[in-house]
């Protein structure tokens, strides 16, 4: 059952992730296509697959975990904290974008050296590392949002006030 729903969740964020690299990579120049979670990368004539282990899901439990964790930790509302919790999502999605980004890059380079198991697996842990960076700071976005100018705290307020007293 489980692993049903994760390759359920898997096919959308691949699908995201491979569109919005293959629009950045058209957008520096690099001539590539996507084919459903396929990216194909013309002058090389090669074909990099998005697998639903590339796909972000397998970080996701844990960071559900760390989200809690750092939303519970940096938010005082409960609005603030299922905030931070929900971007969760968006922030592995833009850190496996920048991961296929990269790799599509790199492999550009340096060839299929880059899509050995050790680069693999760095690079997986790179994304990882950043997702939970972004994470990380959006959170520190919402503190610094809810924490405007226009929320004086209370000694402020009696400092502006003179007393009855100070006669």
């Amino acid at each position: 059952m489980l692993e049903t729903v994760m390759l359920a969740l898997s096919y959308p964020l691949r699908l995201m992730a491979t569109h919005i690299s293959v629009a950045f990579l058209k957008f520096v120049g690099v001539e590539v296509v996507a084919e459903r979670t396929s990216i194909n990368i013309l002058a090389e004539g090669r074909e990099i697959a998005v697998t639903d282990a590339c796909s972000g899901i397998e970080q996701l439990g844990g960071l559900v975990i760390v989200g809690i964790v750092f939303a519970v930790m940096m938010q005082k509302s409960f609005f603030l904290r299922l905030l931070q919790w929900f971007s969760i999502l968006p922030c592995v999605i833009v850190a496996n974008t920048i991961r296929l980004i990269v790799t599509i890059l790199l492999f550009r380079s340096y060839g299929e050296v880059i899509l050995g198991d050790a680069w693999h697996i760095s690079l997986g842990w790179a994304q990882t590392i950043l997702a939970v960076t972004l994470l990380w700071l959006f959170g520190k976005l919402l503190q610094k949002l809810s924490n405007s100018p226009s929320d004086a705290s209370p000694d402020s307020d009696a400092d502006a006030k003179p007393s009855a007293d100070a006669d």
